[in-house]
């Protein structure tokens, strides 16, 4: 099944990157979350029924459930990340994803293909005698959120890492940006690292950190998640210490 610039073979539990050719062996919590998430596609699954799944294992606990649509998310990337939906106080939602389908008739998607061109030139007419940039077609279809800001940084071996932030608004943004510093640093301080983009945001309240790491050891992609939360103040969310114990270098 397609999910986005992914497609889910069940059948051998994996998760496939169509552009970039990675697979991702789904583990337990998230093979059960996803395939529960495409049964009910377009319907709202309730958590309890995501914990349970078949019935044939122990239940999934809360935090299993949550940690496994983060995951899952940040798989799917940016772009693509809003086809599983949080609704709040119900459970999650997979939305159906714009993509054309197997069994249409080759007149079916000639006139799909005419109506959706025709779209596009519209829209292309409109931007540009509105003086705005012209975005190219896939832009169009599918707007990815823009980071807010990126940095480089190199371990000790040379090896360059990206620092990815995301926020929700262009401001009020200073406690990002210091978390983005710390987090340079200890990268800076790394001998070897598998990680290669690290991408930072807050919740809308600023009281959870989420962290996503993504790199490649031995030819297979891989994906950490970390979430953290703060309710002091000032909130500091990480430092060096936590960050050499949690071994983020990887």
């Amino acid at each position: 099944m397609q999910l986005g610039h992914c497609r889910f073979d069940i059948d051998r539990e994996e998760l496939i990157n169509l552009d970039s050719g990675h697979v991702w062996h789904l583990p337990r919590a998230e093979l059960q979350v996803l395939t529960l998430l495409v049964d009910y596609q377009g319907k709202v699954v309730a958590k309890a029924l995501l914990k349970v799944g078949n019935g044939e294992q122990q239940p999934l606990s809360d935090s299993s459930v949550t940690r496994a649509v983060f995951t899952l998310r940040s798989f799917l990337g940016p772009q693509y990340e809003s086809l599983i939906e949080t609704v709040k106080g119900q459970g999650y939602l997979l939305r159906h994803h714009r993509c054309r389908k197997n069994n249409d008739t080759p007149s079916q998607r000639k006139v799909s293909s005419a109506k959706l061109w025709a779209g596009i030139s519209l829209a292309l007419a409109i931007v540009l005698c509105s003086s705005w940039a012209i975005y190219d077609n896939q832009n169009l279809v599918n707007s990815a959120p823009i980071p807010l800001q990126s940095n480089s940084v190199k371990t000790l071996s040379g090896h360059s890492v990206n620092v990815i932030l995301y926020a929700h608004s262009k401001t009020n943004n200073g406690l990002l940006t210091e978390l983005s510093q710390t987090m340079l640093l200890s990268f800076s301080q790394c001998n070897l690292s598998s990680w290669k983009n690290v991408y930072l945001s807050l919740s809308h309240d600023k009281q959870v950190l989420n962290i996503t790491l993504r790199g490649e050891q031995f030819g297979q992609s891989m994906i950490r998640n970390l979430k953290i939360s703060d309710r002091r103040q000032p909130k500091q969310f990480i430092n060096q210490q936590w960050l050499q114990a949690v071994d983020i270098c990887g």
